[in-house]
């Protein structure tokens, strides 16, 4: 092996101090993007599951517990009733009992003569038919508060033919796991 020439010596101890300078360049940089890149990762992250978290719907209330829904006098009877004396109408008090938010998804009604309407707090929802129901529309109750479902029946709807006894039922889908579909009643004799 040949030696090192004293220039070659020089040369060789230089270079490895410029790429030792060059190491600890490269290793103080890299510590610098990580001590950026970690607060911005971790708040990123933050706002991305709080906002898959707000989409899903689900919240410290919805799993706080279990709704349970109660209707106060879930039947009506409106008596004997005239067409001429037009909508007949009811208000039925929903109430949730339970510990967890009572969800209501889905209002539906048995004929196309009869409505109906939910009222919590200051939200009023559309109005709900048997066929005409708003898509995408849900309504929460609160453990220990109260809704109001507002019932319209048209005596006059079906004519000559709708006289007699009349039976309509609204039906209310929850997330009341011990009662998925509710429902109430309105009943009247319907004369010309």
């Amino acid at each position: 092996m040949q030696e090192l020439t004293k220039k070659e010596r020089y040369l060789l101890k230089k270079q490895k101090k410029q790429e030792e300078r060059f190491r600890r360049a490269r290793k103080k940089k890299i510590g610098k993007i990580i001590k950026i890149s970690i607060p911005i990762i971790l708040v990123l992250g933050g706002v991305i599951l709080g906002f898959v978290y707000f989409l899903s719907g689900e919240n410290e209330e919805s799993h706080s517990g279990t709704p349970k829904i109660e209707i106060i006098e879930p039947e009506y009877n409106a008596g004997t009733v005239s067409m001429a004396d037009g909508l007949v109408k009811h208000t039925y008090e929903i109430a949730n009992t339970g510990v967890g938010d009572l969800k209501i998804d889905r209002i539906w009604t048995s004929c196309m003569c009869t409505t109906a309407r939910l009222r919590v707090g200051e939200n009023t929802s559309s109005e709900f038919g048997m066929h005409s129901n708003p898509a995408f529309w849900s309504q929460k109750i609160a453990p220990g508060e109260s809704g109001y479902l507002e019932v319209a029946f048209d005596p006059a709807f079906h004519g000559s033919q709708g006289t007699g006894q009349a039976v309509r039922t609204v039906y209310i889908s929850t997330n009341d796991p011990e009662n998925k579909k509710a429902e109430v009643k309105l009943s009247a004799n319907v004369v010309q």
